[in-house]
């Protein structure tokens, strides 16, 4: 995995499992807007995928960083508890799935 798909591994891993953040620094009303920019580039390559997300995060240096501690140390995903729902993944489920096709060996969601 190079460094801009670590990048992307990182942020989606602060996505799917810090919905809080996301709340917590305003951050929500914005993901729309991040959603259309990775739709429309499906064929760009990862550093300009992992670029655009460091743009969007310029705006909320609480998720930045999240994304860079997540980034420097590998740590394995927490499993969501029984009845909690992924409420950003529930609501922007496009999102990762644009994101998980750039990085190796990516698991579908379960």
């Amino acid at each position: 995995m190079n460094d801009d798909q670590a990048y992307i591994a990182a942020f989606l891993q602060v996505f799917e499992t810090q919905p809080e953040l996301f709340e917590q620094v305003g951050a929500v009303a914005a993901l729309p807007n991040l959603n259309q920019t990775l739709s429309a580039m499906a064929d760009n390559s990862d550093e300009e995928v992992a670029n655009a997300i460091g743009k969007w995060c310029e705006d909320y240096p609480k998720i930045t960083k999240a994304i860079d501690l997540k980034n420097r140390k590998p740590e394995p995903k927490p499993r969501n508890k029984e009845g909690q729902e992924p409420r950003l993944t529930n609501l922007y489920p496009q999102l990762p799935e644009h994101l998980k096709k750039r990085i190796p060996n990516s698991q579908p969601p379960r």
